[in-house]
């Protein structure tokens, strides 16, 4: 029998597992949980994806298999549009920066289906809105030609990004949409008593997770006590073998109270941590969102970021937490100290935290925006 819904479809193929719990999945799996779309992701099949099953319900999203028929990705891509745009009825898809992708995509969806939708979640940074904004050349023809007459709605997930677009007319204002990333957590254990731990939570050693500025920080803090910091996340090669071996040997003192847990796939354990912790401590220099902090946001953490991502719109609604200067490891140290001799100022109610993070930051509330764009 042929379903009534509507179908939507999100093309990423390079998907990974752990994509289906950031907003990749979990935009397009709420589009079919809450809004009644046949939702489905086109990928090639790159990994076991053992979260559909484990955190997801697939009943609400499919993941449909690219064939790899040609040497390029978008020539797989449009393959399979020729084929499928007059049943797919919203077209998604991420970033802007593979102009002549998208322009290609969507030019070939909307001549076999005009009355299809089209939606794409910028994910941008400072960096790549600077591009945008900056596109020159037939690149830069190509990118108006799409925003203006082949996509219907694009969302960006920071106020200053929002506000950069609109104010230089790179995406008309009828168009665009300010939707953080929002949060699917489903953990119903107790929240644990609060230790003195200081997490972090990404790709541990890359350029833009600046772990390297937390770790002299925490070198640098006089009176520790009982505090430990804690890093979660896969630890890039030659970080580990060119930072972290000679920052033990110049710090012995730390070997218990600087702890590396590698990459954590189990959701309960990495949402163990962040229930236990009182301060998450985010020194990134750049992000295009920072999903880590609404997570520790949620869990009742005291915010200590850089002004990356959305950081601020998050800090403007929780009111428990600071933003830090990039790069400067001296301040971040002064920073944490005083936290640490300060423990008045850790004790917001974290339930408190929970209801206001859940308010701003469902999935469904924000989706609400797309459904009526496209709608």
């Amino acid at each position: 029998m042929k379903s009534s819904k509507k179908k939507y479809l999100c093309i990423f193929p390079k998907l990974m597992n752990f994509h289906l719990i950031k907003d990749v999945g979990l935009l397009p799996y709420t589009m079919g949980k809450s809004f009644n779309y046949d939702a489905a992701i086109l990928t090639y099949n790159n990994d076991n994806y053992d979260y559909l099953k484990e955190e997801l319900n697939s009943e609400y999203l499919k993941l449909i298999f690219l064939n790899k028929k040609f040497k390029t990705e978008t020539r797989d891509v449009l393959c399979y549009l020729i084929k499928n745009s007059r049943k797919i009825d919203v077209l998604q898809s991420f970033h802007l920066h593979d102009t002549l992708g998208i322009f290609s995509y969507f030019l070939i969806y909307k001549l076999l289906n005009p009355k299809g939708k089209t939606y794409v979640k910028l994910d941008a940074d400072d960096l790549i809105t600077s591009l945008l904004i900056n596109k020159k050349g037939v690149s830069g023809f190509l990118q108006k030609i799409t925003i203006k007459h082949l996509i219907d709605c694009i969302s960006v997930e920071s106020s200053k990004q929002y506000k950069k677009l609109i104010e230089t007319g790179t995406i008309s204002p009828n168009k665009l949409i300010h939707i953080p990333n929002g949060i699917y957590i489903n953990y119903t254990t107790k929240m644990p008593e609060k230790k003195n731990y200081i997490l972090t939570v990404g790709n541990i050693g890359t350029r833009a997770k600046a772990t390297e500025v937390l770790l002299e920080a925490f070198s640098k803090i006089e009176k520790l006590d009982d505090w430990k910091l804690i890093l979660i996340g896969s630890v890039e090669k030659s970080f580990e073998e060119e930072y972290i071996k000679k920052y033990f040997i110049k710090n012995p003192h730390l070997n218990d109270k600087v702890i590396f847990k590698g990459y954590v796939s189990e959701r309960d354990e990495i949402y163990k941590f962040y229930s236990q912790s009182k301060i998450f401590c985010f020194p990134s220099r750049s992000e295009s969102f920072g999903i880590a902090l609404i997570e520790a946001a949620y869990f009742g953490n005291y915010i200590v970021t850089t002004d990356v991502g959305g950081a601020k719109d998050l800090l403007k609604i929780i009111d428990y937490g600071e933003l830090i200067k990039m790069e400067d490891s001296g301040f971040l140290a002064e920073r944490l100290q005083k936290l640490i001799l300060n423990r008045g100022k850790l004790e917001k109610n974290p339930k408190k935290l929970m209801k206001e993070v859940k308010e701003n930051y469902n999935w469904p509330n924000l989706c609400k925006k797309i459904y009526k764009m496209i709608n």
